[in-house]
């Protein structure tokens, strides 16, 4: 568990905090952005462009490759070009992952005598750090890697994001939402521009908003399937699941939902002899869901929550490998635990 002296909602060394260090001294002429989390990826790219481009003379220092098409000559050629009009320019290198190391030498050699009034940027998903270019690149650039925010982060993200937007949210709106809408960055924020334009200017944003706006799969319709799986109630927990089908809701994200809801049912059931605010805490939920978490744990034993895990596994796999119909899946998947 966290030191208490720890900030919830902080990330250590976040690495957009990072970007805006940087890019306050002047954007370093060398900067790779990987991560996991492709939306922070995406995020860092487009504060980047703002901080070097120019709007005026945007078209003329701004040049982007797919690194699987694009030979380093070309890449090259365009990072050693001077600026036309304005004091920097851009070049952006997308799938820089996928550079074989023949062609990542030529950019190994160019990271050793980069040209200052360009800012080279690769963008991808992976990095393998053993490389001698990233020793290189970390000696004259930035290295920043972008993972999934936790469950602890989410509301962080929220507010931080609402404060951007100009948006005021009320006490707990911010964890309902991440509550509501999970770990999907893009889905987070679309949720709150969504908020933004449905509230009235200089309103803050109140729960009913949140159930008003924010059209996901409910937390507490999980909490209710996961009631009937607990149960055994098979005529209610078909019927749920249906509910949620029925209003489109992917068989992927409505399982997601599940396996994260057993997960907390797993860990309250651990921490069952504390008092639920200490089991909110290190979830990361509202009190309130705690005491819902601890309700529903205490009426599961180990083995069900453990065949719960099991079976939740098998069916995201079937899901991804097979031809029957989702609903299919997760109808069977809710049969094997309402007998398990």
């Amino acid at each position: 568990m966290p030191s208490q002296r720890e900030p919830r909602d902080v990330r250590p060394e976040d690495p957009l905090l990072q970007l805006e260090t940087a890019l306050r001294a002047g954007a370093p002429p060398l900067i790779y952005l990987y991560g996991s989390e492709q939306y922070l990826v995406a995020r860092a790219a487009q504060r980047l462009q703002e901080a070097v481009l120019e709007p005026a003379t945007r078209a003329f220092n701004y040049d982007v490759f797919d690194a699987r098409e694009a030979q380093p000559v070309q890449v090259l050629a365009a990072a050693r070009t001077l600026p036309m009009m304005a004091r920097r320019r851009l070049v952006v290198l997308r799938e820089a992952d996928a550079l074989d190391p023949d062609r990542l030498a030529a950019y190994t050699d160019y990271a050793l005598r980069p040209a200052p009034e360009t800012c080279l940027c690769f963008v991808a998903e992976k990095a393998d750090l053993r490389l001698k270019f990233f020793s290189v690149l970390r000696r004259h650039g930035l290295l920043l890697r972008f993972d999934p925010l936790s469950e602890r982060q989410l509301p962080g993200f929220v507010r931080a994001e609402a404060q951007r937007l100009h948006l005021r949210l009320e006490a707990g709106v911010a964890e309902r939402i991440a509550q509501e809408v999970g770990g999907d960055l893009g889905q987070l924020v679309d949720a709150l521009e969504r908020l933004a334009a449905y509230v009235a200017e200089d309103a803050p944003v109140r729960m009913a908003d949140v159930e008003e706006v924010v059209a996901t799969t409910r937390q507490h319709t999980v909490f209710e399937l996961v009631d009937a799986l607990g149960a055994g109630n098979r005529a209610a927990a078909l019927r749920l699941l249906a509910g949620a089908l029925q209003a489109r809701e992917p068989a992927l994200r409505l399982l997601a939902l599940i396996a994260r809801h057993v997960r907390q049912l797993w860990i309250a059931r651990e921490l069952s002899s504390r008092g639920p605010t200490e089991v909110a805490q290190a979830l990361g939920v509202p009190p309130f869901v705690a005491s819902k978490l601890l309700e529903q744990g205490r009426r599961l034993t180990p083995a069900q929550v453990g065949a719960m895990h099991d079976a939740i596994f098998e069916t995201d796999r079937m899901l991804k490998l097979s031809r029957l119909e989702d609903e299919r899946h997760m109808e069977h998947l809710v049969l094997r635990l309402c007998d398990g």
